[in-house]
């Protein structure tokens, strides 16, 4: 397999990481000590970040560092957390609206992509009650849904990319849909290989259930984004061997668009300018968008 870099970090994205860091220290209500020391080291080592990585492999560095600053493994659990919680609650409302639709694998795929807009990394942030409440009446900028629907009714080994915590439980549904239109199908659903920014874990996969219809994994990486040079070889081996591949968020986008790959479809809302223009696309755009 080919490791091909394309979303190389731009002045736009050490900003937005360094923002990130500072938006965490606030979360954490370290003391003023703490905080300004890390501050420093970060920014001193942001001025080092080779842009010759992804906005995801950079920001593995100063999220580990943090991690051990704090002592703390997943220092943002408790957004996690709320964050499902919160997410928890649209669940009637979008199980309605799928039963009401005659397509309902591309409500329950509008769903998840709603649930893409909670992102704690995201210098753009976004409500997830509008977001919910708009979704259904919003077209994707870019549309390949036709490709996805009939990858998924003709393949058999499904692969789905998670991202952001509470957004597994719109993925959940999901797959469950996925589950009841083609109950012989395989569905793997990957997930970080440890707790960085609010990005999805085993943990939080298994929390809400997702083994009861998917076989969870866990990719191995350590990045916000799926780095296929960071994965485990067994991982590895399900990413070459699966049929179609569902890459949800921007971080994997950032990391997988140049394999050109064609059995992958990025499915995610556009929250910062540099992917909006690698895309000639706006920010809020809903993208489903093949490899």
């Amino acid at each position: 397999m080919r490791f091909i870099k394309y979303m190389n970090i731009t002045n736009d994205c050490v900003h937005c990481i360094v923002g990130q860091i500072d938006k965490a220290i606030d979360h954490l209500q370290l003391d003023e000590k703490e905080a300004l020391e890390i501050q420093k080291e970060v920014e001193k080592r942001s001025k080092s970040f080779s842009f010759e990585h992804t906005p995801p492999y950079v920001a593995r560095d100063v999220y580990e560092y943090l991690a051990q600053k704090t002592n703390c493994a997943d220092p943002l659990e408790s957004i996690k957390q709320a964050s499902i919680e919160n997410a928890l609650t649209f669940v009637p409302f979008i199980e309605k609206k799928i039963r009401q639709e005659d397509d309902k694998l591309f409500t329950a795929i509008k769903a998840s992509v709603a649930g893409n807009v909670i992102d704690f990394g995201a210098k753009e942030q976004f409500s997830l009650e509008q977001e919910i409440n708009k979704v259904f009446h919003t077209n994707f900028a870019i549309n390949d849904y036709a490709k996805l629907a009939k990858q998924i009714e003709t393949k058999n080994n499904i692969l789905i990319l998670a991202d952001n915590a509470g957004e597994n439980v719109f993925d959940k549904i999901l797959i469950k849909i996925i589950t009841r239109m083609y109950p012989e199908k395989k569905i793997t659903y990957a997930t970080r290989g440890k707790p960085i920014i609010n990005d999805i874990t085993t943990k939080e996969a298994f929390q809400i259930g997702i083994d009861k219809f998917a076989n969870v994994v866990s990719t191995g990486v350590d990045t916000p984004g799926l780095e296929l040079q960071r994965a485990t070889t067994t991982f590895r081996h399900m990413f070459e061997k699966a049929d179609v591949i569902i890459s949800k968020g921007m971080g994997n986008f950032e990391c997988l668009e140049s394999q050109k790959d064609k059995r992958v479809f990025f499915l995610f809302k556009v929250k910062c300018n540099v992917v909006a223009n690698a895309i000639s696309k706006n920010v809020g755009d809903i993208i489903l968008k093949q490899g």
